[in-house]
């Protein structure tokens, strides 16, 4: 029996191959076209208007993340990632709603409790609008359950940082060294930090200009021919005469000749 070939399934399928090599354009075009079929299995409309959700939301086209949220949520009422896609689409943006969005999160960890993603959202959600014990137990809890997931580290950090916690911040900060000190994004994370933290106390120092360290010039290079005693040579190592002290100083020591 020969395999049925389904046009539909070929470029949901491609659809994520585009949006996994990163060509989000070209994803979102595919799933234009897709979604554009008539009579369409309700799985795959599901699955390409969550395509097309997820997509808006990394461009920050929040409008057009609900209304494809709401259009894959409307073929699986009970899905629980559809139900935290329609969460983030819901806290920023033009028409954000807060409580909406805390609702959707609350939903879908009803129908899957260890939903990481979705915890983390409500935990940050809590401390930004002022529940801040119960948004940190939230991720303080991910955190204890999940010690070698970057995403709830950093969900906890930014709360804390958020919180104006900054002692708990570095806490937390010097833990994760040992445990996340293989992941690439933590590494990555812990440099962008030190170089904040560098700058700033440049900054308050006020020592914030480039320094000109001090060069060797020889003032003689041209050499005698070989047999004749080479005359005195001056070699000076000195800065630019815009230099200011220290680094303008002149030090001058006289070399002998070849032959002596």
């Amino acid at each position: 029996m020969l395999n049925t070939i389904s046009l539909s399934g070929h470029l949901l399928a491609r659809a994520k191959r585009q949006s996994a090599h990163g060509m989000p354009r070209s994803a979102a075009r595919t799933l234009g076209t897709l979604n554009s079929f008539r009579n369409q299995d309700p799985i795959t409309v599901g699955e390409s208007s969550a395509m097309l959700a997820l997509l808006n939301l990394q461009n920050r086209h929040f409008r057009a993340a609900r209304r494809y949220a709401k259009a894959a949520l409307a073929t699986s009422p009970s899905c629980p990632q559809y139900q935290y896609l329609c969460g983030c689409a819901w806290e920023k943006g033009a028409g954000a709603d807060l409580q909406s969005a805390a609702n959707w999160y609350l939903s879908c960890l009803e129908g899957q409790p260890n939903h990481l993603q979705a915890r983390c959202a409500l935990g940050l959600l809590r401390v930004t609008t002022g529940l801040v014990n119960e948004g940190i137990a939230i991720l303080s809890e991910a955190w204890r359950c999940n010690p070698d997931s970057y995403e709830v580290f950093l969900a906890l950090f930014r709360a804390y940082r958020r919180s104006g916690q900054s002692h708990l911040a570095r806490t937390l900060l010097t833990e994760a060294r040992f445990r996340l000190k293989n992941h690439q994004r933590f590494r990555a994370l812990l440099c962008h930090i030190k170089y904040k933290t560098a700058a700033r106390r440049q900054n308050q120092s006020g020592k914030g200009n480039s320094v000109v360290l001090p060069f060797l010039r020889v003032a003689d290079p041209v050499a005698p021919p070989i047999g004749e005693r080479l005359p005195s040579t001056t070699i000076r190592i000195d800065g630019p005469g815009t230099v200011q002290e220290p680094h303008a100083f002149r030090i001058r020591r006289h070399q002998r000749g070849r032959n002596a």
